[in-house]
């Protein structure tokens, strides 16, 4: 049977991609699984939909405010869920991810000259657990690591024997990606410049090719700085080179819990086990996890078992380098951050599909007979498709839990009028995102101030109508604070509705035992608040069970002991 042309290929594969994402997005009806992070980001991008003239900059996202906004508004132009971001959002990562794929097809055609070896690939790539996700959800981290995975794609192809040109290109389309999602810039571009460190030439020559990459990335992110001067929050090529988003924060830091953590997420990348983002739930799954884990180590070793023999092949040792290198660098930062969040574990974990990807084409060349080769590859297809039907499988879980999360906030609004309500969260709880976005867009330090004066006005009082506090947000915005401290500043807000004439609700945080407080900070790297924290609420309140909400939980009514 004669093989369409490449490019009908790869227009196929996007097609088929797009049909998949699209439909499951269609099929879950809920577009915050595991994170509503997405909703904040649809939030700060409606400025860039109505009125892009004035919309504020991001430095962390420099490009993706400006890029999304336009997309919006030629989705609404068209009329695809006009005014609704939030789910657009979903649509546009969607076809980011297809491209995405697309790409993967295309670079293990080119390195394998196999067009079955490069169909196993992208089904392989698409079905991974948190690529599937982040493909279907309305986070922002998508067309940032879409267009950084080109870079290191052209980057395994053409390091091998660099020319300025490559190397410029290189630069220039990496630059693009990480200034749509700046932390991008960190876990590749250590394994770009090791590759061309060991290119073929001379060391100088290595040396001003790097200078080259180097300059190329500066050049990139001057640019972009020198065509948004005076627009509102733009920044210098310092400022975006250097954003320093997430450091002096509580979610910067090590501990050994955060090793848990990125047990979870190299695990989580390729198969989903649950909402495994506290350490509870993590330790609970620690069995599927390793075997997730070693799974994975046991395709590398295969792989790199299949590919000795090639060992002295320039080009397989440059895409080793640039995808095995970003994966190092990557879990390095990753295990100062957030190793178990899905974004920061989407970007360093695309040497699996590499790996599977030069793997399959080895197999399929050693298949022998048409027989035994028809059998390799059926084989081999059930494999690459068995991520994709594990982990359809457990997203189905969260099917539904948008319009469940909507009916149960009306539920709440007419349990708890909103002008004499202040609800007191743990800081993570979804139900907190869906409040901000339909309520009234004010943060939990919106309520207080930060001169330590109440800025609400005594009870009732309509505005804002979302008032809260945050168990987290002295973990969060506060890491050098002393257990007492962040203690004595909950109380003292909570004391301050109580005299406003507020009633205080607390969500279903208030029945955990210190043990547990403990876990859920450990992510913070404030662990060692819990004690603090627990003694002085059940010390100086009480709680009783109110009301329950289906999916959202149990609220208590908080006094005064």
């Amino acid at each position: 049977m004669k093989v369409p042309a490449l490019r009908w290929q790869l227009v196929l594969a996007f097609t088929a991609s797009l049909a998949v994402l699209v439909g499951q997005i269609v099929w879950l009806e809920n577009v915050h699984v595991l994170t509503t992070n997405g909703m904040y980001k649809s939030l700060q991008g409606e400025p860039w939909i109505a009125d892009p003239a004035h919309a504020p900059l991001d430095p962390s996202n420099y490009l993706f405010f400006p890029l999304y906004g336009l997309l919006c508004r030629l989705l609404d132009a068209v009329g695809f869920l006009r005014g609704a971001a939030w789910q657009q959002f979903a649509y546009l990562n969607a076809f980011w991810a297809s491209l995405c794929v697309t790409f993967v097809y295309a670079f293990i055609h080119r390195v394998t000259a196999r067009a079955d070896a490069a169909a196993l690939a992208a089904c392989f790539h698409l079905g991974s657990g948190y690529f599937l996700l982040l493909a279907t959800i309305n986070e922002d981290i998508m067309p940032g690591y879409t267009v950084v995975f080109a870079a290191m794609a052209l980057a395994g192809l053409w390091f091998d024997r660099p020319t300025w040109r490559r190397v410029v290109l290189v630069g220039v389309v990496f630059s693009v990606g990480w200034l749509i999602e700046w932390r991008l810039i960190f876990p590749t571009l250590p394994a770009l410049v090791l590759a061309l460190a060991v290119s073929e030439g001379t060391v100088r020559r290595r040396l001003a090719l790097i200078g080259t990459l180097v300059a190329s990335i500066a050049a990139v992110a001057g640019l972009a700085a020198l065509v948004t001067i005076g627009h509102p929050g733009s920044a210098g090529p310092e400022g975006l080179l250097w954003t320093g988003k997430g450091v002096e924060t509580g979610w910067a830091g090590l501990n050994r819990d955060k090793a848990w953590m990125l047990l979870a997420g190299v695990g989580s990348y390729f198969l989903i086990f649950g909402a495994l983002i506290d350490l509870p739930a993590i330790r609970l799954a620690v069995v599927p996890l390793s075997v997730s884990v070693l799974i994975q180590a046991a395709l590398l070793a295969a792989a790199l078992a299949a590919l000795w023999p090639s060992r002295a092949d320039r080009r397989l040792r440059t895409i080793a380098i640039v995808f095995l290198g970003t994966f190092g660098a990557g879990e390095v930062f990753n295990f100062y951050s957030q190793p178990q969040d899905p974004q920061m574990q989407i970007n360093v974990m695309p040497w699996l599909t590499v790996a599977w990807g030069l793997l399959a084409a080895r197999l399929l060349a050693a298949g022998g007979a048409i027989g035994a080769r028809s059998i390799a590859l059926a084989v081999l297809g059930i494999v690459s498709l068995a991520p994709l039907a594990w982990n359809l499988g457990q997203l189905v879980r969260w099917r539904g839990e948008d319009t469940v999360m909507v009916k149960g906030l009306a539920a709440l609004e007419r349990r708890f009028p909103t002008d004499s309500t202040v609800f007191l969260y743990w800081g993570f709880e979804s139900v907190t995102t869906w409040q901000f976005a339909l309520w009234s867009h004010t943060w939990d330090s919106d309520t207080w101030g930060s001169d330590q004066a109440s800025m609400l006005a005594p009870a009732p009082s309509a505005d804002p109508k979302f008032k809260w506090i945050a168990i987290t947000a002295g973990g969060i915005r506060h890491p050098a604070w002393t257990p007492e401290q962040h203690a004595a500043a909950l109380k003292r807000d909570i004391d301050r509705a109580l005299d406003l004439g507020y009633q205080v609700v607390a969500a279903d945080f208030w029945d955990w035992d210190v043990a547990e407080l403990a876990s859920q900070l450990s992510g913070l790297s404030a662990a060692n608040r819990a004690q603090a924290i627990y003694t002085m609420l059940h010390d100086n309140y009480v709680a009783s069970p109110v009301f329950y909400v289906r999916r959202i939980g149990v609220y208590h009514e908080l006094q005064r002991r």
